[in-house]
C-alpha cells in the first residue's frame, strides 16, 4: 500500500467517524465481497457499461487499457477514451457484452489497472431488454 493511499485511508477515516484504517478497509472489502456473490444475472448474458476515470498523461494505465481492449475484444461493443477539460484526467467508457462472469472478470481487470482507477458500471441481462416491447 502506499504511503498516499496509507494517508487518504486515514483521513477518510477521520472525516466519517471511523476508528481506523483498518475498519474502513473491512468495511470495503465486505462491500466488494457483496458485489460479486451470486445475483439473479449468473448464468445470464448481461449488457454492461464500464466507466475507467484516471490521471491524465499516464502512459502506464494508458498502456494496460490498451492491453485490456485486446484480451477482451470479444466481448467490447464500444470504446471511447476522452480527455476531460484542462487536462484533468482522462475517461475510457466500455460497452461490454458477454456472460456475467466474464464482464466481472473483465470489471476486475480494469479496477486492477492501477490502484488510481476509478471504475463505475452498470448491468442489465440481454435476455431483459428482448422481452421489452418495441414502439412505433
Amino acid at each position: 500500500m502506499t504511503e498516499r493511499l496509507r494517508d487518504d485511508l486515514d483521513t477518510f477515516a477521520e472525516e466519517h467517524g471511523y476508528t481506523g484504517r483498518s475498519e474502513v478497509i473491512r468495511e470495503a472489502c465486505q462491500s466488494l465481497l457483496e458485489e460479486y456473490q451470486e445475483t439473479d444475472d449468473e448464468d445470464r448474458r448481461v449488457l454492461a457499461t464500464v466507466t475507467a476515470v484516471f490521471g491524465y498523461d499516464e502512459p502506464e494505465i494508458e498502456r494496460r487499457m490498451m492491453d485490456i481492449r485486446h484480451e477482451f475484444e470479444a466481448s467490447i461493443r464500444s470504446n471511447s477514451h476522452n480527455c476531460l477539460e484542462g487536462n484533468a484526467g482522462c475517461v475510457e467508457t466500455f460497452v461490454i457484452e458477454a456472460a456475467y462472469d466474464d464482464v466481472l472478470r473483465f470489471i476486475g481487470t480494469v479496477r486492477g489497472a492501477d490502484e488510481s482507477v476509478s471504475v463505475e458500471y452498470t448491468v442489465l441481462p440481454v435476455d431483459v431488454m428482448n422481452a421489452q416491447p418495441v414502439e412505433e
